[in-house]
């Protein structure tokens, strides 16, 4: 893998050191300081490439917040923060927690205009949009894992039979790299308690802790919008919106996330 000196298209939001559960990863006697980033993480960053074709584009993270209200089985929740902010999302955990949706105030259906995102310009960068935010997990003895987070304000899914299925508000896509001694050693792909703590020292880490969904609850089948192949619960047009970075196994143990006790298998060579 050769160092890369910048990401094709995201503008790094906010990196952030992430301190681990002690109780689920003890930490022995390494020293764990928040002094900088380490700059592998950027001379390694992944590039991206976008599908010409692709009319949804990386999105800015916070105007997420600004185009969605917070429900609970598609009721508005009572005593959110007005108004609702990177800085203050987190608060929504004592509210209802994994179960709110940052729901569209618009009917999706109508393509508004915020659901495209922002093209990046002839250097890769979405300007004016921070799309991307980088969390880093020191794990100690040089161990290091990266994690590269892409946000989208919506996910256009696969077309079957003439019809789409999986379309849903707010797309969070990452690559985690793991490092050691400042050299990568594996990448995974992927369509605990943690403590995030930013490198800068300023910048608000407090949307990071937000246990919720980033979309819409999935519309039942009672919704005019909602649409299944011979009423077949998986071919669901409109599916829910996802959970953000904090439910992505940061502080796993091996490159792979834990999936139903299956062997993470790292292959040795690049496969397509």
């Amino acid at each position: 893998m050769a160092p890369n000196s910048n990401f094709l298209w995201a503008v790094l939001a906010i990196a952030v050191y992430l301190q681990p559960n002690t109780s689920a990863m003890p930490v022995g006697k390494d020293k764990r300081q928040v002094a900088g980033l380490p700059p592998y993480v950027l001379s390694y960053a992944p590039k991206v490439w976008l599908q010409s074709q692709d009319p949804y584009f990386p999105s800015d993270i916070g105007a997420q917040l600004v185009h969605t209200k917070p429900e609970v089985n598609f009721n508005v929740v009572n005593g959110a923060p007005n108004p609702l902010a990177l800085d203050n999302l987190a608060s929504l955990n004592a509210l209802g927690g994994g179960s709110i949706y940052l729901t569209s105030v618009d009917d999706i259906t109508t393509n508004p205009p915020w659901l495209n995102g922002v093209k990046p310009d002839g250097n890769g960068k979405t300007n004016g949009a921070t799309s991307c935010t980088v969390v880093v997990n020191d794990r100690g003895s040089g161990n290091v894992d990266a994690f590269y987070f892409y946000f989208y304000a919506f996910n256009e899914g696969n077309t079957v039979f003439g019809q789409e299925i999986g379309d849903h508000v707010g797309d969070w896509e990452h690559n985690m790299i793991r490092f050691k001694n400042g050299v990568p050693q594996a990448i995974c792909y992927a369509a605990a308690s943690n403590t995030f703590l930013a490198y800068d020292g300023t910048s608000s880490t407090n949307w990071l802790q937000y246990l919720g969904q980033w979309g819409d609850q999935q519309y039942p089948n009672s919704d005019k919008r909602q649409k299944k192949i011979f009423n077949i619960a998986a071919t669901a047009k409109y599916t829910s919106g996802p959970s953000g970075p904090v439910d992505k196994y940061l502080n796993r143990a091996d490159v792979c996330p834990p999936r139903d006790n299956t062997p993470c298998f790292v292959s040795p060579v690049l496969r397509p």
